[in-house]
């Protein structure tokens, strides 16, 4: 039996439900399980005479759905093949991403920020995802194509000597045909990794942003330096999807909630003196509702063009405090998980979470 050799490529649908195999993203994954299709299937049970009462004489399948189609990815600027797609993940969950390069250093910054209205046809329009999931049966490798996808939620996360953890939940509309795996997939360069010594978090108002908002191409600060254990982002959007009376068999279209976000940040609960400190978060906690920001930014220091990494940049304008309790512990110093909402900031970010990607890709 062949060695098992498991992959995971994107593609980006011009049409929402249309399978996209030539033009795809190729990224590695820590884990790949392929998600039960949903079918919505019904028992033909109607009175029919005295053969009622002998059983349904058919099944029959109505509709069909998946969801629950997870992947952690290790973080990378860019993915194999098509460069943008890693972007392109993200873009579909916000709803747009805006590009532009710099036409100093000529690397590409792609932002991406919520809009009220995704499926605008100045957004995703009528864009979908493919997910396929590569596996071998045996010795032969089969492609399963998870078509119409939605990206629900995005979640990032970091610890000490580890690659960043970019995680994502998405639903969709079908599994079409199983067919021949992808021919030769190829990964990103290593160094385009964000890892754990690639990442600065700073806390205080001291941002700046360049451009118009929401669609800005550099975001810096100069604020404190936090220096957590690790630290964790997840965002989502309360999306569903639902079934129409459209003249097709599977979902045909998708509702979207309000954005909700969080932060979650392990450090020692201390008070050194100066700088961002736990102590003094957790007694603004305490002491009412109140509110900071932060700033994260992993910086490659693989250059993107002349003067400019590939990065990732996460600006947190509003963090609204949440507390945390401290963990005193008899065998070691004592910790807290300070935890924070993320809330939209409507003067001057105009976002409660933005993402800026910068890399070679000329869209995502």
């Amino acid at each position: 039996m062949a060695e098992t050799k498991s992959f995971v490529a994107i593609g980006e649908e011009a049409s929402r439900g249309t399978k996209e195999s030539t033009t795809v993203g190729y990224l590695p994954v820590n884990s790949l399980a392929l998600p039960k299709p949903d079918y919505m299937a019904k028992k033909r049970d109607e009175f029919r005479g005295e053969d009622t009462l002998l059983g349904p004489t058919t099944e029959i399948r109505m509709g069909e759905k998946w969801e629950g189609l997870g992947l952690e990815i290790p973080g990378f600027t860019e993915s194999g093949g098509a460069k943008g797609l890693i972007g392109t993940i993200m873009k579909h969950f916000f709803g747009k991403a805006s590009t532009a390069q710099n036409g100093a250093t000529g690397q590409y910054a792609h932002m991406m920020s919520a809009v009220s209205d995704p499926l605008a046809t100045a957004n995703l329009g009528a864009k979908g995802l493919t997910f396929n999931m590569n596996a071998h049966h045996g010795a032969t490798l089969k492609n399963h194509p998870y078509v119409g996808g939605r990206v629900s939620k995005l979640g990032f996360k970091q610890e000490p000597g580890l690659s960043l953890i970019f995680t994502t939940d998405s639903f969709g509309q079908k599994l079409s045909a199983i067919e021949a795996g992808l021919a030769s997939p190829t990964f990103p360069a290593e160094n385009l990794r964000l890892d754990f010594n690639n990442l600065t978090i700073r806390q205080g108002a001291t941002v700046t942003r360049v451009g118009t908002a929401p669609n800005y191409t550099n975001i810096t600060s100069t604020g404190t330096v936090v220096s957590p254990d690790s630290v964790s982002i997840e965002i989502e959007r309360g999306m569903a999807d639902k079934m129409v009376l459209n003249g097709t068999s599977s979902p045909g279209k998708t509702t979207f909630g309000i954005l909700t976000g969080k932060m979650s940040m392990t450090i020692d609960f201390e008070d050194p003196g100066s700088g961002f400190n736990s102590k003094t978060e957790f007694l603004a906690w305490l002491a009412g509702t109140s509110s900071t920001n932060f700033l994260l930014t992993w910086d490659t220091g693989t250059p993107a063009g002349t003067g400019d990494n590939h990065s990732l940049i996460i600006d947190l304008p509003i963090c609204n405090r949440l507390g945390g309790m401290p963990e005193i512990k008899r065998d070691g110093g004592p910790t807290i998980t300070l935890e924070y909402d993320l809330h939209f900031d409507p003067t001057t970010a105009l976002y409660a979470v933005g993402i800026l990607l910068k890399n070679t890709a000329t869209a995502v």
